[in-house]
C-alpha cells in the first residue's frame, strides 16, 4: 500500500513524499534480477544459466537503479491519482530511498492537468481540402482549445526529440509546444467519453518499434520504463485512438453519442 504526502506547490509543480513497503516492489526487483540472469554472461557460467545470487550480488548497484526508476515512475502515477490531480507530463523523482528488503521513499512532482474547456466532436467539422481528416481534427482542436503550457513541459518534449537547447522563439519550440498542446487536449477528451488504452496495445507497438529499430521488445522496454517513456508511448497511443475516435465522431453531438 502506498502512502503519500502532499508537499507545497514549487514553481507550478505539485509534490508529494511517497512511502511504499518492500512487498509493493518485491515483484519488480524479482522481474530484473530474472531479466539480468537472462541476459548477462559470466566466465564460468553457461548464457541464462548465472544462479540469482551471483546476479544480485555482481550486479546489485545496476538493478536497484532500474528498480529505483521503475518504481518511482509507477508508485508517483499511482499517488498522483489517489491524490486526485492528474499528471500533464512525465513525473519527476529525486531523493529516492531504494534497496532490497527496505521501504521505498522518494519524491515526485509533476505539472497538474490544467482545466479548459473540451471542444465536442460536433464542433470539429471544417471543409475537405484534401488533406489527413486527423490533420484538419487536430488544427481545429488547437483552435478551440488555446491552452497554456508551462515552458518546462515544452522543453522536455523538446530535449525527448534531442533538441533541449532549442530558443523559445525558434520553429522547433513552437512545434513543440503545438504538439503538446494537442495531446494535452486528447487526454482531456479521452477522459471525457472513457477512451483508455492497455497493455495489449502498448506491447503491440513496442514489438513494432523493435522490430524497426533492430532489437528486442525486452530490451526496448526496459529503455522505456527508466525514464518515464513507458508514459509518454502510453500518452501516444491514448492521443492517436481519441483523434480516430474524433474522425468517426465529427458533427455527432454528445446526445446522439449516448446509447440508451
Amino acid at each position: 500500500m502506498i502512502e503519500w504526502t502532499a508537499l507545497d506547490d514549487e514553481g507550478g509543480y505539485r509534490r508529494l513524499q511517497i512511502e511504499a513497503p518492500w512487498e509493493e516492489i518485491a515483484a519488480e526487483y524479482r522481474d530484473l534480477v530474472a531479466r539480468y540472469a537472462a541476459s548477462v554472461r559470466l566466465p564460468g557460467f553457461r548464457p541464462g544459466k548465472t544462479p540469482r545470487g551471483v546476479v544480485e550480488q555482481k550486479f546489485h548497484r545496476e538493478i536497484i537503479e532500474d528498480l529505483s526508476l521503475r518504481a518511482a515512475q509507477r508508485l508517483g502515477a499511482e499517488a498522483a491519482a489517489q491524490a486526485g490531480v492528474e499528471a500533464l507530463g512525465p513525473l519527476e523523482a529525486f531523493e529516492i530511498e531504494c534497496d532490497k528488503g527496505q521501504p521505498f521513499r522518494a519524491r515526485v512532482r509533476y505539472l497538474p492537468l490544467p482545466e479548459f474547456r473540451v471542444p465536442e466532436p460536433a464542433e470539429l467539422g471544417s471543409p475537405d481540402d484534401g488533406t489527413d481528416p486527423r490533420d484538419r481534427i487536430s488544427r481545429r482542436l488547437l483552435e478551440l482549445a488555446p491552452v497554456e503550457l508551462p515552458a518546462d513541459l515544452v522543453r522536455q518534449e523538446l530535449e525527448n526529440d534531442g533538441l533541449g537547447e532549442s530558443a523559445s522563439d525558434s520553429d522547433a519550440w513552437r512545434a513543440a509546444a503545438e504538439r503538446v498542446r494537442l495531446m494535452v487536449i486528447l487526454k482531456r477528451i479521452a477522459r471525457r467519453e472513457g477512451i483508455e488504452v492497455d497493455e495489449k496495445d502498448v506491447n503491440a507497438r513496442i514489438a513494432e518499434k523493435a522490430l524497426e529499430f533492430g532489437t528486442t521488445r525486452e530490451s526496448l522496454r526496459e529503455e522505456l520504463a527508466r525514464g518515464g517513456g513507458l508514459q509518454r508511448l502510453k500518452a501516444m497511443l491514448l492521443a492517436e485512438s481519441t483523434l480516430e475516435y474524433l474522425v468517426e465522431n465529427q458533427g455527432s453531438t454528445t446526445n446522439e453519442r449516448v446509447q440508451p
